[in-house]
């Protein structure tokens, strides 16, 4: 055998082991690519309340921007604001927010519009359904296997 021949064949085999894994790296990662998807999802808006003693009776501390649809997130309690209205109360005009929680009970709590350091940051919500447009929510990406 001689060395120009010894050296072509290992060549040769060098590049073919090369421009095998090469194709099988790109066919993996177009499988990895075909499998994994971003979707984007509506989201509820939720935040966290603090509850503060005003004339003497727990008030819920809610963001000023608070409106029907958002969660609000109470130790590990999460309910849904389903209505605000203003009441008299011991001669005082009082804010309260008719709220549910995943069990479907309805109540009634004082509240106080007030911007905090704990309600500030948006949580990650429940998912909202597709078709629902009225409810504020804010969008969010995520990534899901497709099954092939």
């Amino acid at each position: 055998m001689q060395r120009r021949d010894f050296l072509t064949g290992i060549l040769g085999v060098v590049a073919g082991t090369v421009a095998g894994l090469s194709a099988s790296g790109e066919a993996e990662a177009q499988i990895i690519r075909r499998r994994m998807r971003r979707r984007r999802i509506r989201r509820r808006i939720r935040r966290h309340v603090v509850v503060r003693s005003v004339f003497g009776r727990p008030f819920w501390v809610v963001p000023v921007g608070m409106v029907i649809g958002w969660e609000l997130a109470h130790g590990n309690r999460v309910v849904v604001v389903k209505e605000t209205r203003y009441v008299e109360r011991d001669g005082q005009r009082i804010e309260v927010a008719m709220v549910q929680d995943d069990q479907g009970k309805t109540e009634e709590v004082e509240i106080l519009r007030e911007n905090t350091a704990e309600n500030r940051n948006n949580q990650k919500g429940s998912i909202l359904p597709e078709g629902d447009k009225a409810t504020p929510g804010v969008d969010d990406e995520v990534e899901e296997e497709v099954a092939e």
